[in-house]
């Protein structure tokens, strides 16, 4: 069920990055430039369909982690300028190998989540401008990283929390894990029948 979950979750999220979410941290960033000019001039942007296939490769198994990161990838690229399918493969590598790492550990993998953004912001980000740079554009690779990657991983960072608190809902959800009873279900209640 988790793959079918994968298309609308990660669609939606594709284009809330893609439309409501960047003007939202604008609006933030001016605000917040008044206070500190060092945010002012900033390029950053929350990449939620990856804060999506990271947290749910946390906890899921490999095969679901590697749909949601190819659904993720495919949705990304529909809405950039990127050939269908090279967001895919970053994803699919880093849900592959943030999974096998998960799987070794029991109890640290909110922090494990933590340590890991930054990580696989710097791979997407890289991975991106790689292939951006085959198809013929050149960039500055110190503004891009002083206007671009440390804001991305900094926003990440603040959503991976919630992110991952909306994942873990979902994912015990569809194992069972909080199923709400029917009133009737509960002992002592009178049922419609006897009533």
């Amino acid at each position: 069920m988790g793959r079918y979950l994968s298309i609308p979750i990660l669609g939606l999220s594709a284009a809330l990055t893609a439309s409501i979410v960047p003007h939202a941290i604008d609006f933030l960033i001016a605000v917040l430039s008044t206070i500190t000019p060092v945010l002012s001039n900033t390029r950053g942007q929350l990449n939620l369909v990856m804060l999506f296939v990271i947290c749910w490769s946390v906890h899921a198994e490999l095969t679901d982690c590697l749909i949601w990161a190819l659904v993720g990838g495919i949705t990304l690229d529909l809405l950039s300028i990127l050939p269908i399918g090279t967001t895919s493969i970053a994803l699919i590598v880093i849900a592959f190998t943030f999974n096998g790492i998960a799987r070794q550990l029991f109890h640290v993998r909110l922090m494990f989540l933590i340590g890991a953004t930054p990580i696989a912001t710097l791979l997407l980000t890289a991975y991106t401008l790689m292939a951006l740079a085959i198809a013929g554009n050149t960039y500055d690779i110190l503004a891009v990283t002083r206007l671009i990657l440390i804001p991305t991983i900094l926003l990440n960072l603040l959503a991976v929390i919630p992110v991952y608190a909306v994942v873990r809902l979902l994912q015990r959800r569809l194992e069972g894990g909080l199923q709400i009873a029917p009133q009737s279900l509960i002992p002592g209640t009178p049922s419609r029948a006897d009533e």
